[in-house]
């Protein structure tokens, strides 16, 4: 992620296939780096999207979890 330089609020959320949100994380007022591991062994296989959104914008990366 790439580093924030004015203070804004962050919005970290993994969607299943089916659109249903199964993990969210919110960051208030972050400045910075931020570098966060995720232990997905809990989630069944399949394709997962990571949401990253932010004040000035939002990003989609897919999972796929084997």
């Amino acid at each position: 992620m790439p580093k924030c330089l004015i203070n804004q609020d962050i919005s970290l959320s993994i969607y299943n296939i089916i659109g249903e949100e199964v993990m969210k994380e919110k960051l208030i007022e972050f400045k910075g780096d931020y570098i966060k591991k995720i232990d997905l062994n809990k989630y069944k296989k399949g394709i997962y999207f990571l949401e990253i959104e932010t004040d000035t914008g939002m990003i989609i990366n897919k999972l796929i979890l084997q």
